[in-house]
């Protein structure tokens, strides 16, 4: 009896409570027609060895269809075999058992938030871990010299000094929690099981000296940008057929933009630290499209079962069963054909191609990006001017999304055009964004040729209709500016301002179009100067760059970045004090000519937009201030919305033209007599004497 009593207290093994974690998603997570398809699938595709049933790295490739052309089906493996070991990290990589399998279908597909405490930042830190390499060697080393546990949180015993012992009480209620919140999926999985015990005393993951791989996450990030348009029970396939080498060679442009975000210039590779704050502030929808690829397990998909080797009709497990004629159905009729995904656009821009709306879907999601994007202006096509972007924009009541690409200007440029634009710019000039770039680990055609040009995209999403601005700015606390090329960046919305865009036309003082920044009209310039002459803290905002030396120095104050005009420069508006483009902090400036630009970032922010979250060592050089001063080559604004927003637009610029065209007929004195006679017997100032019918000419 006591022998019994003993081991009744014993706790439960890993296996034990890995196979009862796995009931638990069998009974809440999956719906019985799902688990059908799971146990078919997987029992048709497995191998055997020694009684143990498990899939091999190249059949779970094959299965979701990963294409050669990228090479990230090692890195997928890599992955499913931590998750497979979930929630022992200890125990990866996990062989992919019928059990190891649906639990990573469980998590791939958020299905485990069903019983488990949803927090995304979770999930972040398993993804990252799961792609994480250990170094085992200061892994063990870093072992052997850490204290024991508890030795520095515990108080000297004897003591009589009670607020050192308080503190060494909090210091360890404060490591707990710490620990906690590092593991916080993985603890509630075990409270789930009853089991906390069990994670107490298990082992931690090392991610002090674990990080990403550049080139595994590389390849990640190009199957990502490949799948982001994914639905429910779509074939991968349907993408990957469209990889010729000029696709291959777009994906990996955009994904080495993503990818110089992480700072892997300065390191060998990505650490938890970068990973969390790169993807949690400009990358939140970058995994989205996981849970469409593994949902490919759950229903019967355009794959035919029957075609492994070692397989025949007697051993087939499907047979005719009354509770399942959808998989009786399937597996009968064969693949069935399956119609080609509808365009990701209706045409290509010259900024805006799949590859760059996949990227934006890691920034918007998928929903409302994919299939809703309609060209509102193109500049190529509608040419570059305030009045056709303003004709081919303002009837749009949706959001829209502006981008704009150029190459970097040279401080010492001779063009008139591009020198008057920089004198217009406040002279404290900030280094460029670009100037700390260096090769990126893989290198293509594409991204020589961009390091070359430095050719930069930036962005804005304007969720409000867009309309002239007179004396106040318009957008709501959902417009956000964003980087595309040579970085990935997202600069969502400030509370502290609201000039969130503004659209000034000629002749008011430095129209343009803009975004972060005072309203650059006479009276807002005028208070500025007024709010100014107080007592207002006046701060250097950064250094010179070795090729700016030639300019004099400025200053940020008042919500804009300003600075003194070199002497003998001729100033577009002498009536003013202030002679430069007020610049808020975090601010992108286009003129009205649409042939330059200008992005400003402060580090210190204060705006309408947030500053940067990427690492430091993404942007090494610079302290976080830069400034890109750009001609641009192309600018483009998408309507975000349906075909109904869309058809509401056709028909207001039907009416618009349909208005201009009576405009025009209905003027007199043009040499058309009967056009101005049939207007006068419209008015009824002449009468019709029998000429109805007849032709006007």
């Amino acid at each position: 009896m006591g022998q019994g009593s003993s081991k009744s207290t014993e706790p439960p093994s890993p296996e034990e409570l890995a196979l009862r974690l796995t009931n638990i998603f069998v009974e809440k997570c999956f719906t019985p027609l799902e688990l059908y398809c799971f146990k078919q699938t997987f029992k048709f595709l497995a191998e055997d060895q020694s009684g143990l049933k498990y899939w091999s790295e190249s059949t779970l490739i094959e299965f979701l269809e990963l294409p050669d052309a990228l090479g990230s089906g090692a890195v997928m493996y890599y992955l499913c075999g931590y998750l497979g070991a979930f929630p022992f990290s200890s125990y990866a990589p996990a062989i992919l058992t019928g059990e190891a399998l649906l639990r990573i279908v469980c998590l791939m597909t958020g299905r485990h938030w069903r019983v488990l405490r949803r927090r995304k930042e979770n999930w972040i830190r398993e993804i990252w871990r799961g792609c994480a390499v250990i170094d085992r060697k200061a892994s063990a080393a870093a072992r052997k010299t850490d204290p024991p546990e508890g030795t520095n949180s515990e108080a000297a015993p004897g003591t009589k000094d009670q607020s050192k012992t308080a503190g060494a009480s909090t210091t360890k209620r404060d490591g707990e929690l710490e620990e906690y919140d590092e593991d916080e999926l993985a603890y509630h999985t075990f409270e789930l099981l009853d089991a906390l015990e069990v994670f107490k005393q298990g082992e931690r993951f090392d991610a002090q000296h674990a990080m990403i791989p550049s080139d595994d996450f590389l390849k990640l990030l190009e199957l990502l940008l490949l799948i982001a348009p994914l639905g429910p029970q779509e074939n991968v396939s349907l993408y990957t057929t469209q990889l010729d080498e000029k696709r291959l060679e777009g994906l990996r442009a955009v994904a080495n933009c993503i990818l110089a975000s992480f700072g892997v210039e300065q390191k060998p590779g990505i650490g938890y630290k970068s990973f969390d704050a790169v993807v949690s502030n400009t990358l939140p929808h970058l995994f989205d499209s996981l849970g469409p690829l593994f949902e490919h397990f759950l229903f019967p998909k355009d794959f035919d079962l029957h075609k492994r080797k070692d397989s025949t009709p007697e051993e087939s497990p499907l047979s005719p069963s009354p509770e399942t004629p959808e998989i009786e159905a399937a597996s009968q009729v064969g693949p069935a054909h399956i119609p080609a995904p509808e365009p990701l656009l209706p045409v290509e821009g010259d900024i805006l191609d799949p590859n760059l709306v996949s990227q934006l879907s890691f920034i918007f999601s998928d929903k409302s990006i994919f299939h809703r994007l309609r060209p509102l202006y193109l500049g190529h096509n509608h040419g570059y001017s305030m009045g056709s972007f303003e004709k081919s924009v303002f009837k749009w009541q949706a959001p829209s999304i502006l981008l704009v690409s150029g190459t970097l200007l040279s401080p010492t440029t001779k063009q008139s055009n591009a020198r008057t634009f920089l004198d217009d710019l406040p002279h404290r000039r900030l280094s460029s964004s670009v100037t700390s770039l260096t090769s990126p680990p893989i290198q293509s055609p594409a991204i020589i040729h961009a390091q070359d040009t430095k050719r930069i995209i930036y962005g804005a999403y304007i969720p409000v209709p867009w309309k002239a601005t007179d004396r106040t700015a318009f957008g709501t606390d959902e417009t956000t500016l964003f980087q595309l090329s040579p970085f990935h960046d997202v600069f969502p919305a400030s509370s502290v301002s609201q000039n969130y865009i503004y659209f000034n036309k000629p002749p008011s003082t430095y129209p343009g179009l803009g975004f972060g920044s005072l309203l650059p009209t006479y009276s807002s310039m005028t208070n500025s100067q007024q709010s100014s002459s107080g007592p207002t803290r006046r701060a250097s905002v950064t250094t010179y760059s070795a090729s700016d030396m030639e300019y004099s120095s400025g200053s940020f104050s008042g919500g804009s970045f300003s600075g003194p005009s070199s002497p003998g420069r001729n100033r577009r508006s002498s009536l003013i004090g202030d002679e430069h483009i007020p610049l808020g902090p975090i601010s992108l400036h286009i003129d009205d000519g649409l042939e330059f630009g200008v992005f400003t970032h402060l580090a210190s922010g204060g705006g309408s937009f947030q500053h940067s979250k990427l690492p430091s060592s993404a942007r090494s050089s610079n302290g976080g201030n830069w400034q890109d001063r750009f001609e641009i080559d192309a600018i483009e604004v998408w309507g975000v919305g349906d075909a109904n927003v869309a058809e509401e637009r056709r028909r207001a610029r039907l009416w618009e033209e349909r208005e201009a065209e009576r405009s025009r007929k209905v003027k007199l004195g043009m040499k058309d007599v009967e056009a101005d006679r049939e207007l006068l017997k419209t008015a009824g100032l002449v009468r019709d004497e029998g000429r109805i019918g007849q032709s006007t000419g």
